[in-house]
């Protein structure tokens, strides 16, 4: 049932591509369904905090001030990159929905990510702030509803300004907010059901949806230091989110044939209760479950631009220390 609508929908999403799924598999498993789907929204809420860090990871620890200063500092431009997640439970949700002969060539499974991004130097203090903004509105694609919206803002001060200084770095103390939010759906025909304890939850014209989205408060130190054609850079960053992530499934909903209960519901929470398993949210209108995560995050980040004039382009590598998982980050802009 949630095979063609969660697997399928996060692997197009992810750009892996089309994953064939059995005609013949079998009815699933409320109790399965809902353990490969924690594991699956545990290990996303762990991987969206770094991935809300791509962007406005720009050379240049501080880019010098608005004013005064001749010429006035700033700059926009774009980023797209992109951070990995374990692998293990999405390998685990498409064989227990049947995905035939399942196999990926990456260990670790992509998330891009993409902004429009700016910088402004400060007034008089050596500080700059950024501020960044990826969107995808609601696109149909085959079968799949998306949806993609990444914001984020920082601020930097500099402990040492070594602009003008032939020798010295320049170093700063930054903090930011990021909000990353995303979904894939789809439609899943006619009819399809659950097996959930030796009952049949029957769903009518589904149409299913995975839902993520994070709020990451993020503290970072970078040091760079400009050596005219190239930039290179280091920075570490600590990071809290607060993240939930999940299926939903909008349908008509009966129980064994009949319309379901509030004493039906119960009777499943419950039963799914003491296995230990998230609850499920159900109503005559729909079924959703979401796993709620919050934790710390400690990256290290860096690389180098190159520069050309008032244009720089950015390399940028991440390495997560939680669930070591890293990311790669390209950005061109103009900057002066």
């Amino acid at each position: 049932m949630i095979n063609k609508g969660i697997i399928a929908g996060v692997f197009m999403l992810l750009l892996i591509g089309g994953v064939p799924f059995s005609a013949n598999a079998q009815t699933p498993q409320l109790t399965e369904v809902q353990k490969g789907v924690a594991d699956l929204s545990s290990d996303l809420a762990r991987a969206l905090p770094f991935n809300s860090s791509l962007g406005l990871n720009w050379s240049d620890a501080y880019i010098g001030k608005l004013f005064p200063s001749a010429p006035p500092h700033f700059g926009v431009g774009i980023a797209l990159g992109a951070t990995t997640m374990e692998l293990s439970s999405v390998e685990s949700l498409a064989d227990l929905l049947g995905a035939d002969d399942f196999s990926l060539p990456l260990k670790r499974m992509p998330i891009p990510g993409y902004t429009a991004e700016a910088r402004i130097g400060g007034f008089f203090l050596p500080f700059d702030v950024g501020f960044k903004f990826g969107y995808l509105p609601p696109l149909g694609l085959a079968d799949l509803n998306l949806n993609y919206m990444l914001v984020g803002a920082d601020i930097r001060y500099a402990i040492l300004d070594g602009k003008s200084n032939r020798v010295l770095p320049n170093i700063s103390l930054g903090f930011g907010i990021n909000y990353l939010n995303g979904g894939v759906g789809a439609n899943m025909g006619e009819e399809q059901e659950i097996n959930a304890f030796q009952n049949t939850i029957r769903l009518f014209q589904p149409e299913v949806g995975f839902r993520w989205s994070t709020v990451a408060m993020d503290l970072k130190a970078q040091v760079s230091k400009s050596l005219f054609l190239v930039t290179p850079y280091l920075g570490f960053g600590g990071t809290y989110a607060r993240s939930r992530a999940g299926y939903e499934i909008d349908a008509r909903v009966t129980y064994n044939g009949e319309e379901i209960t509030q004493a039906d519901i119960d009777e499943i929470n419950d039963w799914l209760s003491d296995l230990d398993l998230e609850e499920i949210d159900v109503s005559i209108d729909g079924i959703s479950s979401i796993v709620r995560h919050s934790d710390f995050n400690f990256r290290v980040f860096g690389g180098l631009s190159f520069n050309f004039l008032v244009f720089r382009l950015d390399l940028t590598g991440l390495y997560n220390f939680l669930d070591n998982n890293y990311g790669a980050n390209l950005g061109i802009r103009f900057q002066l």
